[in-house]
């Protein structure tokens, strides 16, 4: 497959497209310089390009220090701009026009898998074959806020250089039609290993495995070795084909971040793995924290009883009127999550901490008699904002299995039937119970009501089939947690119908949602979503940069885990069980918590690679491990 490429007078190029593409996407982002250099004074760079014949571009970054001494690179200093297409419009242009791109800087190990959000073929894969690349940044047009997720730049590792000494980074481009292609590719890309992970993140007890695997040719006079914390592990290395492959497995390792170092002389990579307490202890000390520290209590204002957002740095709860950061909303995850949790466990300061946010929700966020569900207390509906509704209805659903207590059920159904008055059919909302609110109605005695909510999901169904993959814009204009819903929804309906119909579609919407998610070795990313906005909403720092993990991701496992429900397909079970566990870095062994972590070296040249402080809306993670990871069945 042959490239067709525009350079401007610089070498930088314009535009990259595939000349067999029908759809002709620039891989290049519109007005981007792919190629670009980010050199302090006195260290120049320039470009070099080849073609092969057999269809790869070879790109070699050269770089000289042109000063009259020495050296010292600081870390991001250096930066080269690959510009992927990697952002959102009208979603029929994002399924021909845009990519996702999964990038992976490990050093010698490092590589971008760049795919079409809609998954048709050709994609654009790049491979490093000479130098190390140890982070990315981001530069952002914050005026796109949401919508853009920057240009990436990928920052080298290199050594220090004399005057006049010089330093290479080369890599190569090619065209790859599936994700195992781009993994063949990387297995026999000359100095390169392929690294894969079991699970991004453990609980503690469990076995841990991951896999290096090798080009026979290429790495069989060769002896990788494998350390952590500066101690040598062993690996069982098998030969399969023209594979090596070195199992490493331990069934033993302490809590927290485990970095395991992979060196074959001047080759050094790793594989960062995190391993948790067991997810009872976990949620256990979540919600203990959130009734000790996120609960408000001021007899007369309108927040008693209201959990809130904490910041971890400072030690104090935050509210403000801005949306992100108020009194309800995302927020609410904190009361399902409690009463969900004690539907297992029994613990009297919980139960009186739920009692009281219960009696705030209905107070200030909730209106029995219309199902109206408010934006924020004062029964603030400035924004009457659809996405509230199916979060209240989850809670009054975990209320009801908690007591079994009618009014529950009833507020549940109320609020559903609300939310469709508002043409919450034409709405792609997060987390409606289709299937658990159907039957609970039926086995509560409310058949009436439940007819009534599955005429109003068919009703949302159809829309669903009708829209296909021409997704309307929401709060973005096209997104993971967009999707999600949507294939969630209508695998719920197949279950609830038995209509093929729904099954099929679902199908079709699955196989463009998997491709948000990446496998890079590296438990931020393993097996979680794209998204690169909610730091700046929802947290302290309020930065634009690519959130890895951020808690929605969980909703592609939910949806990964119904699809295996209905077809018994394990390789999705495996892809929903890693999905649930993958935002759970979120969740501290102590029990505090972060909203996201932006995972970039700098974005805007601010240096980031941080949790940010707050603890505001990220429990719906912990809540949707509970109701579908395997762990707590």
């Amino acid at each position: 497959m042959e490239f067709i490429i525009k350079e401007n007078e610089n070498h930088q190029l314009e535009s990259i497209v595939n000349k067999n593409d029908k759809y002709k996407m620039n891989w290049v982002a519109p007005g981007e310089k792919w190629g670009e250099m980010f050199l302090p004074d006195g260290i120049t760079g320039r470009i070099e390009r080849t073609a092969s014949t057999e269809g790869k571009i070879t790109e070699k970054y050269i770089f000289v220090n042109n000063r009259n001494w020495e050296y010292f690179p600081q870390k991001g200093e250096i930066g080269i701009a690959v510009p992927f297409s990697d952002n959102y419009t009208a979603a029929e242009i994002c399924m021909r026009e845009r990519c996702h791109a999964h990038i992976r800087c490990g050093e010698s190990q490092s590589y971008i898998a760049g795919i079409r959000m809609g998954g048709e073929k050709p994609n654009l894969g790049l491979v490093l074959k000479k130098g190390k690349i140890e982070d990315y940044s981001i530069i952002r047009n914050e005026k796109e806020l949401s919508n853009d997720r920057g240009t990436i730049i990928l920052n080298p590792k290199i050594n220090n250089l004399k005057p006049g000494e010089r330093t290479v980074i080369q890599w190569d481009l090619f065209w790859y039609d599936s994700q195992r292609e781009f993994e063949e590719k990387l297995l026999h890309q000359e100095g390169q290993l392929l690294i894969q992970l079991e699970h991004g993140i453990y609980f503690e007890g469990e076995d841990l495995c991951f896999h290096i695997k090798a080009d026979e040719e290429i790495w069989r006079e060769k002896e990788i070795e494998v350390t952590l914390a500066g101690e040598k592990i062993s690996a069982e290395k098998t030969e399969n084909g023209n594979c090596i492959d070195y199992k490493v497995k331990m069934d033993s390792v302490s809590q927290g971040e485990q970095e395991f170092l992979i060196k074959c002389k001047e080759y050094s990579t790793s594989a960062i793995i995190l391993v948790l307490p067991k997810i009872e202890k976990l949620a256990e000390k979540r919600c203990r924290f959130i009734v000790e520290k996120q609960q408000y209590f001021c007899s007369g204002s309108l927040l008693d009883g209201a959990f809130l957002t904490y910041d971890n740095e400072d030690k104090r709860l935050v509210y403000e009127k801005e949306y992100d950061h108020n009194g309800g909303r995302e927020r609410v995850g904190m009361g399902a999550l409690l009463a969900l949790w004690l539907q297992k466990n029994k613990d009297m300061k919980v139960e009186k901490a739920l009692q009281k946010y219960t009696e705030y929700i209905y107070r200030e966020l909730y209106d029995e008699n219309t199902g109206i569900v408010y934006n924020d207390a004062g029964r603030d509906n400035t924004w009457n904002r659809l996405y509230n509704y199916p979060w209240l209805a989850i809670f009054f659903m975990e209320r009801y299995r908690l007591y079994n207590e009618v009014a529950d059920l009833k507020n549940m159904y109320k609020i559903m039937k609300s939310y469709y008055a508002q043409d919450g059919a034409s709405f792609y909302a997060i987390g409606i119970p289709m299937l658990e609110s159907v039957k609970l109605l039926k086995s509560g005695g409310m058949e009436r009501e439940a007819e009534e909510l599955l005429r109003y999901y068919e009703i949302h169904g159809e829309m669903l089939i009708k829209n296909g993959l021409c997704y309307p814009p929401h709060e973005v204009k096209y997104e993971q947690s967009i999707v999600a819903p949507a294939v969630n929804y209508l695998f719920q309906l197949y279950e609830l119908t038995g209509k093929i119909l729904y099954l099929e579609e679902g199908k079709k919407q699955l196989a463009v949602l998997v491709l948000f998610n990446g496998h890079q070795p590296d438990f931020h990313m393993y097996e979680n979503a794209v998204r690169h906005w909610d730091g700046y909403w929802f947290g302290k720092y309020k930065n634009l940069g690519d959130t890895f993990p951020h808690y929605w991701s969980s909703l592609s496992g939910v949806a990964f885990r119904e699809y295996e429900k209905i077809t018994g397909e394990r390789s999705y079970g495996v892809k929903a069980e890693n999905s649930l566990r993958g935002v759970l870095s979120m969740i501290n062994g102590d029990g505090s918590a972060s909203c996201a972590y932006v995972y970039p070296f700098m974005v805007n040249k601010v240096r980031c690679q941080y949790a940010d402080p707050w603890a505001n809306d990220q429990d719906w993670a912990l809540y949707y491990y509970l109701k579908e990871g395997k762990n707590y069945d």
